[in-house]
């Protein structure tokens, strides 16, 4: 059953926004209580931010002025980034981390579900409208820090605020796992390896967490880049990409690194347990041979025959305890002269 909210009532005739910022000339933004807000941004634009998860929110996003294509990306439940442009127009889908209300600024802890949300996104003249399912860290991020006085040109540049967020919580992602890779590898090299395999398991896993996103970031932006390089007309969208795509590229190129010494150290460790796997093994092979024929000189003396040497003799016991102790004797001996026995 959809129940009507607050926000139903301010912006009467946009069910489903859940938020309203109003830019002026300067780029100075003002929260949009209520009323209309297409009439409200005057000279400035508008940033509209809509949830998916609302039904309704279709019947919005068809009154505003915008291409059939970006009202599609907008309410569309693709997973997969996506930038595109026509004529003066843009849209396309983000990848951010899901806002965690009372959590950290790490990504989530590894589990069934990643901790990435997708922010789906289309510019119009003077219009940015947002949508999404889930709350989203850096679009929280960008909007508290506008409403707290920081200046939004464009847009586009806001756009690239709250991309630059998300890279910002993966470089410090990246640094935490490359922190947590320099223990590790300072206890393999001390030869104190315990849980490492588990740790290196799960840091793999991290990374490739942080790899996933960052590459389909980097495509996307180099595609984007690539196709509008040699347009005529200046589009603010386009350098926005190009260091987005640097930065990016740039995070990728750490993760990757990360990916590649942690995959090293795992072959490493992988390494000195089967060296110790075979220590171990080498010690139960020599003992179980040096016990080999003590037990068969036991075995032969416990037949309940006639005929057993010592078997009237008051040192018979001794004698076969010294007998047991020249046949490993000799087996060892042998084992030398053979080159198998060597030093643990």
């Amino acid at each position: 059953m959809l129940v009507r909210s607050d926000a139903d009532v301010l912006f009467d005739g946009f069910p489903g926004l859940l938020w309203a910022l109003r830019f002026d000339a300067g780029g100075q933004a003002t929260s949009i209580e209520a009323g209309n807000p297409l009439e409200a941004a005057g000279t400035g634009w508008c940033w509209l931010h809509f949830n998916q998860s609302d039904a309704r929110s279709a019947q919005s996003v068809m009154r505003l002025p915008l291409s059939e294509d970006a009202c599609e990306i907008l309410l569309s439940h693709d997973t997969h980034v996506i930038l595109q442009r026509q004529e003066d127009s843009a849209y396309g889908i983000l990848v951010d981390w899901e806002h965690q209300r009372a959590g950290g600024s790490a990504p989530r802890t590894p589990g069934q579900h990643d901790g990435l949300g997708w922010l789906h996104f289309a510019i119009g003249d003077g219009l940015l409208v947002t949508a999404r399912r889930q709350p989203l860290r850096s679009v929280e991020t960008v909007r508290r820090q506008l409403c707290a006085g920081e200046r939004g040109a464009s847009p586009a540049r806001v756009l690239e605020a709250i991309a630059e967020h998300f890279a910002d919580s993966v470089e410090r992602a990246t640094n935490d796992l490359s922190e947590s890779l320099d223990r590790i590898e300072d206890r393999v090299l001390a030869d104190a390896i315990g849980d490492e395999r588990r740790d290196l398991a799960s840091l793999r896993h991290r990374s490739v967490r942080l790899h996933r996103p960052l590459t389909a970031m980097r495509r996307v932006l180099k595609q984007f880049e690539q196709r509008h390089a040699a347009d005529e007309e200046e589009d603010e969208l386009l350098p926005v990409a190009s260091r987005l795509g640097q930065r990016f590229d740039d995070l990728d190129g750490d993760v990757s690194t990360l990916q590649e010494r942690a995959r090293l150290l795992q072959d490493e460790v992988a390494a000195k347990l089967a060296e110790r796997t075979n220590t171990h093994l080498y010690v139960l092979s020599m003992i179980t041979a040096l016990l080999l024929p003590p037990s068969l000189v036991v075995g032969i003396f416990g037949m309940n025959l006639h005929g057993l040497p010592f078997a009237d003799h008051r040192a018979g016991a001794s004698a076969a305890l010294v007998l047991c102790g020249l046949s490993s004797l000799a087996v060892y001996l042998m084992l030398r002269r053979l080159g198998v026995s060597r030093s643990t």
